[in-house]
């Protein structure tokens, strides 16, 4: 009870030992006493040879047990310590080796003298903790509310969760369903008005319009287009009004495809724009999901970034496969150079392989882009509304007579006035995400698919 009770005031004494184990803390303790003891020995060795009566000799004999004597005799209460002091000393092998055993995650999971916590008790933690609702799982089973079932294969090294043998549905995969289910209805009903060659009308046909071509004109045929859209007129072949594209150019007579009078020679920007406008208001929905309450972000977890990352990488591959061919793709990731042979066989590799890292590395910065600058939003919300409903801000600013503090009510306002702010912020950056990430993956797909 005493070692427990000095490694919690420990912890706490100190913000360096916050959260440290008992084994740092007593491993401390023998390393600082084992210092005393350096001091302690040469002293007495320093003492015993300035009185030149030979118990020098006796002096240099001292060990670390006669040390702990002493110190028993000047400070009784160190008493508690010298057994596992004295041990420590002589063993530090077998200490070590308990350090390792002890980080036995598996070995402890299995222990029998370690008490199962109560049903109730995990259900009121995980409760308390996620936050989450659980939702019914056709396919699966939850141990709580934020983690699907284990199943031991191997009792000594090997886990296996039952996620791997079906799958759990989790709220981010219903939120992007509904926000594919949105996306899908509205550009349905656009398509449908397009067709109808008739002047857009109403508040909702405008703004769709208004992304799309946005979309289509300042980041699909920059990016896409290259040398294509030269002599084309001013955004390459003619077009009719809503996007419904002509040729009208020297390439050919008109070929109907899909309904649609498109040229013979199609532009990489007509074939792109809908993967283009698709990633972008899927993101743009998913951002914008994190701002109604209870919800939350699906692009706030890696899972989601890095899958969009993979559309984006999937995309440019297969452009760049029917372009070039296989084999082709591959070789167009090394750049033009003009090397004489020797050159080009000892540099060219090394180059590919460098490439080909550069091209899997920027996908996944990627999703890490998105990623970081969504949940850092949300976290920084979360600092700011923890500011006025924190436990320590609460029992600081209610008075012994029950009534509250102005600083209770300065707190309040800062965090409502805070939040309002980063919510605004939070919703520009709900669209600037989207346009980021749509606008690299435009560029990624054209680099794919030109000549380097």
């Amino acid at each position: 009870a005493r070692v427990l009770q000095d490694w919690h005031h420990w912890l706490h004494a100190d913000h360096a030992n916050f959260a440290k184990p008992l084994r740092e803390f007593l491993d401390a303790k023998y390393r600082g006493e084992a210092a005393k003891f350096g001091n302690w020995k040469s002293g007495e060795v320093r003492a015993a040879v300035a009185k030149k009566d030979g118990s020098d000799q006796s002096a240099r004999k001292l060990d670390f047990d006669d040390y702990l004597k002493h110190e028993v005799s000047v400070v009784p209460s160190s008493r508690d310590y010298d057994s596992f002091l004295s041990w420590r000393h002589k063993n530090a092998e077998a200490f070590q080796r308990a350090v390792r055993e002890s980080r036995n995650i598996q070995e402890w999971k299995l222990d029998e003298h370690v008490p199962e916590w109560s049903k109730e008790k995990l259900a009121a933690y995980n409760w308390n903790l996620s936050g989450k609702i659980i939702i019914p799982q056709p396919f699966g089973t939850l141990r709580n509310l934020h983690e699907a079932e284990s199943t031991i294969i191997d009792p000594q090294t090997v886990w296996i969760n039952q996620h791997d043998f079906g799958f759990c549905i989790s709220r981010f995969m219903l939120i992007e369903l509904a926000v594919g289910l949105v996306v899908l209805l509205l550009f349905s009903w656009l398509a449908g008005r397009l067709a109808s060659r008739k002047p857009p009308q109403g508040m909702l046909w405008n703004l769709l319009e208004v992304f799309y071509t946005f979309i289509r004109d300042q980041v699909a045929r920059p990016a896409l287009d290259g040398h294509h859209g030269e002599g084309h007129g001013e955004h390459g072949h003619g077009e009719h009004a809503h996007g419904q594209e002509t040729h009208g150019d020297s390439h050919g007579p008109a070929k109907p495809a899909h309904g649609l009078h498109i040229a013979k020679h199609e532009l990489p920007s007509q074939r792109y724009t809908p993967v283009l406008c698709t990633i972008f208001f899927f993101i743009l929905g998913c951002n914008l999901a994190g701002m109604l309450p209870w919800i939350g972000s699906p692009t706030a977890t890696w899972a989601v970034t890095l899958a969009l990352a993979l559309v984006t990488l999937l995309a440019g591959f297969i452009g760049g496969v029917r372009e070039f061919g296989f084999v082709g793709y591959f070789l167009n990731q090394i750049p033009g150079m003009e090397l004489s042979k020797p050159m080009a066989l000892v540099l060219k590799p090394f180059i590919f392989v460098i490439e080909l890292g550069g091209l899997l590395i920027k996908h996944a910065v990627l999703s890490v882009r998105l990623l970081a600058n969504m949940l850092a939003g949300h976290m920084v919300l979360l600092a700011i509304t923890g500011m006025a409903f924190g436990s320590t801000a609460a029992m600081t600013f209610i008075r012994a007579d029950g009534s509250i503090s102005p600083m209770w009510w300065v707190a309040a306002i800062s965090s409502v006035v805070g939040c309002t702010l980063l919510s605004l912020l939070e919703l520009f950056v709900a669209f600037l995400q989207a346009y980021v990430f749509t606008l690299l993956s435009a560029l990624f797909i054209g680099a794919a698919i030109h000549k380097h």
